[in-house]
C-alpha cells in the first residue's frame, strides 16, 4: 500500500519522458537552419551586380558621365520592396534579387515542411508544422503584395541595403521555435534576428575591415558581408544542433538526463 501514492508520480514522469522523446524524434529545426542558411548565402550571387551604366533603365548620358532617376529596376513578376534595388542607393543589387528571394524562401519553406512530413512517416511521430508554414508564407506574401509600399514608408536606413528578406526568414524561424517549444532553438533564432536587424541597418563590411577579414569590401561587393554573417550563423547553427541531437544532449530536461533505463 505504501507504493500506491508514488504510482501517479511515476506515471507522470514516464508520460513526460515519452512526450519529450516524441518531440525530439520529430525535431527538424536543425534542418531549417541549414536550408535557410544556404538560401541567404546563395543570395550573394545577386548582390554583386556590376551597377548602373548609361544604358541602364532610368539612366541618361550627360556630358562625360550619366545621370539616373530614382526608378524601380526590378525584374520579374514580384515587383519591388523585398531586397530589390531602386537606383541609385543600392545599385549594386541585381534587378532579379526580389525574384530570387521570393522563390528561394518559398521553396525553402516547402523543403522544411517536406522534411517534417518524411520524418513523420518514417518515425510514426507526427506533429504540427502548419504554424511555421502559415506564418512564413503569410509574411512572404505580405512583403510581395506591398510592392514597395512598406519599403518607402519606413526610415531609409532600414531598406536602403536591400536586406529586408532576412527578417522574413527570421519571423518564420521564430514561429518554428515556438512550435517546437525549444528554448535553446528560440534563443539561437533570436540571435539571428539581431543579425538580420544589423544587416538592415549597418554596413557589416565596416566590421569585417576593422577585423582584417577579407578585402576592402567596396564597390559592388560591399553588401556581401551583410549576407555572409547571418548566412554562416544559420548554417553553423544547423550543424551544431544536429550534432548535439545525435549525441543525445537534447535529452536533457528539467536537470535530469532521460535515458531508456530511467
Amino acid at each position: 500500500m505504501t507504493d500506491i501514492p508514488e504510482q501517479p508520480d511515476g506515471n507522470l514522469a514516464y508520460a513526460s519522458q515519452l512526450r519529450w522523446r516524441t518531440r525530439v524524434a520529430r525535431d527538424g529545426s536543425w534542418f531549417a537552419l541549414v536550408v535557410f542558411g544556404l538560401v541567404v548565402l546563395f543570395a550573394m550571387f545577386f548582390y554583386q551586380y556590376p551597377g548602373l551604366t548609361a544604358s541602364s533603365l532610368g539612366c541618361h548620358a550627360f556630358g562625360n558621365g550619366f545621370t539616373c532617376s530614382s526608378v524601380s529596376v526590378s525584374r520579374g513578376v514580384f515587383g519591388s520592396g523585398l531586397g530589390s534595388p531602386t537606383s541609385s542607393p543600392i545599385d549594386h543589387v541585381s534587378p532579379w534579387a526580389t525574384t530570387y528571394w521570393v522563390v528561394s524562401i518559398f521553396v525553402g519553406i516547402a523543403i522544411v515542411v517536406g522534411f517534417y512530413w518524411i520524418r513523420a512517416r518514417s518515425s510514426g511521430v507526427a506533429g504540427r508544422i502548419w504554424p511555421f508554414a502559415t506564418v512564413g508564407v503569410g509574411v512572404l506574401v505580405l512583403a510581395v503584395a506591398s510592392r514597395g509600399w512598406i519599403t518607402f514608408r519606413i526610415p531609409a536606413d532600414f531598406w536602403i541595403r536591400g536586406m529586408q528578406p532576412l527578417l522574413v526568414i527570421a519571423i518564420g524561424l521564430v514561429a518554428l521555435a515556438i512550435t517546437e517549444r525549444s528554448r535553446a532553438f528560440l534563443l539561437y533564432v533570436t540571435g539571428y534576428l539581431g543579425l538580420a536587424m544589423l544587416s538592415c541597418l549597418y554596413d557589416v563590411s565596416n566590421l569585417f575591415v576593422r577585423l582584417g577579414i577579407g578585402s576592402t569590401w567596396n564597390g559592388n561587393a560591399e553588401a556581401l558581408p551583410n549576407l555572409i554573417l547571418p548566412g554562416l550563423y544559420l548554417l553553423i547553427g544547423g550543424v551544431v544542433f544536429y550534432v548535439l541531437r545525435r549525441s543525445g544532449v537534447t535529452f536533457h530536461i528539467a536537470r535530469r538526463r532521460i535515458s531508456d533505463g530511467r
